[in-house]
This record gives structure tokens, C-alpha cells and sequence, in this order.
């Protein structure tokens, strides 16, 4: 759960950046420095989820399956962004929107198996 609240975590700063920073030049620069933190987030964030997948319920390995899917889009519109893409920041909000819908799933999937164990 941890990984997936990192995750979300940096995708508020993403937000955080659209709406605080005016200047175009230093909004991308900010940006681009949250992508690459969020491509090293990935890697523990996939960790994680395999292990959910290994040692977890089904229901609960197919939300941490698709909190790291929805993870993957989000990432792959910031990146649409920072290439300067017109419609991504468009794209962006609806996929994280779905990611933390997907990360709540999951959060909820992971207590009740744990209150089940």
C-alpha cells in the first residue's frame, strides 16, 4: 500500500506544479524532474505488486495489478507533456483520476484481507 500512496504522492506535486508554477520554462523543468522521480518509483511500486500477486488474495492482486497499470498510463501522459503534446495534460488528469480510484480499490482490497487473515 505504501508504494501506491508514493505514487499518489507524487502525482499531487504533478498537480501541484501545473497550478503553481506560470512560467512555461520552469513548469517543464519541474515536470520533467517529477517524471524521473516517478520512473524510479515504478520499479519498488512493480515490486510490490508482484508480491501482492505471489502472496495475496486474487482479489487483491488484481487491484495492485491495476493500480500499477493505471500508474503506467499516468506516467506515460506526464511523459506526453513534457514532449510538449497539446491534449496530454487532458489525458493526464482523466488517467490519474482513474489511478487513485484504482489505488483506492486496492487500499480497501488489501485491509479486508488483512482483517480476514
Amino acid at each position: 500500500m505504501q508504494r501506491s500512496h508514493d505514487t499518489a504522492e507524487l502525482y499531487w506535486k504533478v498537480s501541484d506544479a501545473f497550478l503553481q508554477t506560470p512560467d512555461p520554462q520552469q513548469q517543464l523543468a519541474r515536470l520533467e524532474e517529477l517524471r524521473v522521480e516517478l520512473r524510479e518509483a515504478y520499479a519498488p511500486l512493480m515490486q510490490s505488486v508482484r508480491v501482492v500477486a505471489l502472496e495475496g488474495p486474487a482479489a487483491t492482486a488484481d487491484a495492485a495489478q491495476a493500480v500499477q497499470d493505471a500508474a503506467l498510463k499516468v506516467n506515460q501522459c506526464l511523459w506526453h507533456i513534457t514532449r510538449g503534446d497539446a491534449d496530454a495534460r487532458d489525458r493526464f488528469d482523466v488517467a490519474e483520476a482513474a489511478y487513485r480510484q484504482c489505488q483506492a480499490r486496492f487500499v480497501e482490497r488489501a485491509r479486508a484481507a488483512t482483517e480476514a487473515s
